[in-house]
């Protein structure tokens, strides 16, 4: 469908990446992780360009040099290759796993805080009104 498949679905777009395509999906959530190119009938996809300018501001933002994300990207891919397609899924790459659960506590507590105080100008809003008083 795609001319030299430069357009990656979820589970793909995770597998390149290192990480769970729950973690993918956490991460789109609260608004981080790499950018979605095109929604196919709900079907989300990324561009693999996309997906490594994401992978390299991980990298520059742990002060990681070129030449050691590049061997870093280099080993994941040698040993996902060598990997039968059923077990893929469940493999994952510990440093995407790290620095992208740092990424998602840092914009996923944010989110969380707003939520909370939003909840609870709700809870003392409805604790002062009659309404409540009924239930």
């Amino acid at each position: 469908m795609f001319p030299l498949k430069r357009m990656l679905s979820l589970r793909e777009a995770a597998e390149h990446l290192g990480i769970t395509v729950r973690r993918l999906r956490t991460l789109r959530l609260v608004g981080a992780g790499p950018h979605a190119a095109m929604r196919n009938k709900g079907a989300v996809m990324f561009r693999i360009e996309d997906l490594d300018d994401y992978v390299d501001g991980l990298y520059r933002r742990a002060n990681i040099s070129h030449a050691e994300q590049g061997r870093h990207r280099n080993e994941w891919r040698g040993r996902i290759t060598g990997v039968p397609e059923e077990a893929r899924p469940g493999l994952t790459d510990s440093f995407m796993q790290i620095i992208t659960r740092d990424e998602l506590l840092e914009k996923g507590a944010n989110r969380g805080f707003r939520v909370l105080f939003l909840g609870g100008l709700c809870l003392i809003f409805l604790s002062h009104t009659p309404l409540i008083w009924r239930l």
